[in-house]
């Protein structure tokens, strides 16, 4: 029993070194669906960042614009100026930021999501 443990615990390690972290990507959309981009981050990147920013364009009416990124670092921050709120929130799961995360942990249903949809999009390219 202790073999198959230690043998699966050094699959789940390697596993975990051998594909790359991947976030959604996107860069001021208007609408999260359109934020469903996976990219495959650089080695340095740890992080998957959304910020999310509110601007009241008119009285009584407000724009949302979204963006996603990979990250090496992340400071959760909200800023607000002028007419403008900003929200920024990391997290550290493979593809995390699937809804803009409101902190740095994500649910286990979100990273299991995140796990299971990043094995099949490694498989679908053949790397």
């Amino acid at each position: 029993m202790k073999t198959t443990l230690v043998t699966f615990l050094a699959a789940v390690l390697c596993v975990e070194q051998a594909y790359p972290f991947m976030c959604y990507v996107c860069q001021e959309e208007e609408s999260n669906k359109d934020c469903l981009t996976i990219s495959m981050c650089e080695k340095e990147d740890k992080h998957c960042v959304t910020i999310l920013k509110t601007v009241e364009t008119k009285p009584n009416k407000t724009k949302y614009v979204i963006s996603k990124m990979c990250s090496p670092t992340c400071t959760a921050t909200n800023q607000q100026q002028n007419q403008t709120y900003q929200r920024v929130s990391c997290c550290e799961e493979p593809l995390c930021n699937v809804n803009g995360v409101s902190s740095k942990q994500s649910s286990y249903g979100v990273t299991s999501l995140g796990f299971f949809a990043s094995i099949s999009y490694i498989f679908a390219c053949g790397l």
